[in-house]
């Protein structure tokens, strides 16, 4: 009898839960399963390189630490997602918070890692003038930027109650200036910003390959192409809801379960991309650095 009774509770349970609510707990869970282990393994792998003194294997740490940071926490949101929050508002805000400074640390990593690859090729001379102090401080930058980034997490986050009874961490703005304050920062930030920079500073590169012999593979065309693809593909779905939410009430309740967590494969793909081009990276490196030995030898 008392696992009948179990088995029905169960089967409530799930069928309070919106086809929505599956499906976001679904994509949830895989980036979970995939990320988590998929970012510790490149940190693993990565913290073999950090002796060397290159920034790329630094940068890249930092983008699957702030990956695993948002999702390591994602069971506790599924849960919360087909049971209620349950947690108490204290955990609502501070692990909201978490994942916003991930998110932002993950996204501006991402861009990071392009503007580093342009200075690299483009502008070696000044991009060496920085040093190994100048670098450190561009990855702490971004933790700290993120982390302020993030914060208004710990004022709007809160707890209320859902129409069917269970409880909902959610935002909750006081008035329509607030949410659309929100709402453009996450979009500029996330999004149209890293976008933009990641188009104009691969285009220059890709440029720049074809422009030199010393630059015939086509391996780093090929990877820069994927990372603005996948974040565009990603990305996108979450900040055209956000152009919704702005245009709409603020007392319309749209949910963007979905959408959110479309953008959460980016932090699960990431490590599939980067740790796995990083011998591509340290190649181009060594050819780049190889070049004016060779120029000088021709002269």
């Amino acid at each position: 009898m008392k696992m009948e009774y179990q088995n029905i509770s169960n089967s409530s349970l799930f069928a309070r839960a919106s086809v929505e609510e599956l499906v976001s707990s679904t994509v949830l869970g895989l980036c979970c399963a995939l990320g988590v282990p998929g970012n510790t393994a490149v940190m693993v792998m990565l913290a073999q390189h950090l002796k060397e003194g290159s920034f790329t294997p630094k940068l890249m740490l930092s983008l699957a630490v702030s990956d695993l940071l948002s999702l390591i926490f994602l069971p506790v949101w599924i849960y919360a997602l087909l049971n209620g929050w349950v947690f108490g508002r204290g955990l609502c805000k501070l692990l909201s918070y978490i994942v916003y400074w991930s998110l932002y640390s993950s996204v501006l990593s991402v861009t990071l890692l392009s503007v580093q690859r342009f200075l690299q090729v483009l502008y070696p001379q000044r991009w060496a003038k920085l040093g190994q102090k100048g670098q450190k401080g561009l990855i702490f930058g971004i933790w700290i930027s993120s982390g302020a980034l993030g914060s208004y997490a710990l004022y709007f986050r809160n707890v209320k109650q859902k129409m069917n009874g269970l409880l909902e961490c959610h935002q909750d703005y006081r008035n329509n200036p607030e949410k659309l304050a929100v709402l453009l920062v996450e979009t500029l930030v996330m999004f149209v910003v890293p976008l933009l920079s990641l188009l104009f500073f691969y285009l220059r590169l890709y440029q720049r390959i074809h422009q030199s012999a010393s630059f015939k593979s086509h391996r780093f065309t090929k990877l820069a192409v994927r990372i603005v693809v996948v974040f565009f593909i990603f990305g996108t779905p979450c900040m055209i809801n956000n152009f919704v939410l702005m245009a709409l009430s603020w007392k319309t309740a749209v949910s963007n379960n979905i959408t959110g967590a479309l953008f959460f494969i980016n932090s699960c793909v990431n490590p599939f991309l980067y740790a796995f081009s990083a011998r591509t990276l340290r190649c181009r490196r060594k050819q780049h650095l190889d070049e004016p030995q060779h120029q000088n030898e021709t002269e």
